[in-house]
């Protein structure tokens, strides 16, 4: 009979295999929520921003944008799945625009 050590171990890696499989399964309706809400460079920017390290306030500044403003947004897309607030009560974006193949700077791209 396995140990209590061996079947925490085996019950983690099938959580994490789970997860995997779930992020694969939402990944396509994530990046068309990103594509639509992040409508403009400042605020990609932003939204890229929120690695978890940064301070909002930096945030907020290096996107050009109030403080009030960023966190009206970050609260937003905390409300849409695509962010969410760590321990630390610092802004995480779900996927980084890279990770969804999704450029930064978009102000200059023509109309679809």
């Amino acid at each position: 009979m396995p140990s209590v050590e061996e079947l925490l171990i085996r019950l983690v890696q099938i959580a994490e295999d789970q997860l995997r499989w779930q992020r694969v399964a939402v990944l396509p309706d994530r990046r068309r929520t990103v594509d639509r809400v992040l409508d403009s460079t400042k605020l990609r920017r932003a939204y890229e921003g929120c690695d978890g390290n940064t301070p909002s306030g930096d945030i907020a500044k290096a996107a050009g944008m109030s403080a009030a403003t960023f966190s009206e947004r970050a609260k937003r897309w905390r409300e849409l799945g695509i962010a969410y607030e760590d321990h630390g009560k610092r802004v995480n974006h779900l996927l980084s625009l890279a990770a969804l193949g999704l450029p930064i700077d978009i102000d200059d791209k023509p109309p679809h």
